[in-house]
């Protein structure tokens, strides 16, 4: 006989990516790092919606290189799913310390992963020592107390996961608007977990 799933076995799981831009005309410099946070059992529709955007020949959705109407279209599906969206917005952006930007944001946003029941964080994958310099500020975290030891953190290749695209898309819809372009686009996310740290 089937056992009816207990409440423990439940665990959501989120999906990282950043994101930075640049200082300009009097507006400080952003490092982002946005998450979508959905329940693992139910993200195969959302990935075939996320493949189903692609343009020929491509291998992923990558927000910088979408046109404003395609950015309109990804948006609005990624809003149409049942996940919650969080952003971390550190300002302003040394390019020569993005790693402590990095650090700092990932801190916080971790922090509020693990506050709503985040047990399987996937960040996109960079270089291995990038890697490994985020294992190490995620066990630092963990022996400060910052974050449970509950919460484990992996890293998955955008090519492989579509999950990651839609982070991609958050920060970078985020970015512009508080840079006063596209409005429109961030309102097809609809409902964004906006977390203001400083850098400096």
């Amino acid at each position: 006989m089937d056992q009816e799933p207990r409440a423990d076995d439940f665990a959501l799981h989120a999906w990282v990516d950043e994101s930075m831009r640049a200082a300009r005309d009097g507006r400080e410099g952003l490092y982002l790092l946005a998450a979508v946070v959905a329940d693992p059992s139910a993200c195969d529709a959302m990935r075939e919606t996320l493949r189903a955007l692609l343009l020929r020949g491509a291998q992923r959705l990558h927000w910088r290189d979408e046109t404003v109407d395609r950015r309109l279209k990804i948006a609005s599906a990624i809003g149409a799913q049942d996940v919650a969206l969080v952003v971390v917005v550190g300002a302003p952006i040394d390019h020569r310390r993005q790693e402590r930007a990095r650090a700092i944001c990932m801190e916080r946003l971790l922090y509020e992963l693990d506050q709503v029941g985040v047990r399987q964080v996937f960040l996109e994958s960079r270089h291995d020592a990038l890697n490994t310099r985020d294992i190490r500020l995620v066990d630092a975290l963990r022996i400060r107390g910052s974050i449970s030891r509950t919460i484990v953190v992996n890293f998955a290749l955008p090519k492989l996961e579509p999950m990651l695209w839609a982070p991609d898309a958050v920060a970078g819809a985020v970015s512009s608007a508080r840079f006063g372009h596209d409005a429109d686009v961030a309102d097809e996310l609809g409902v964004v977990n906006v977390i203001d740290v400083r850098l400096a």
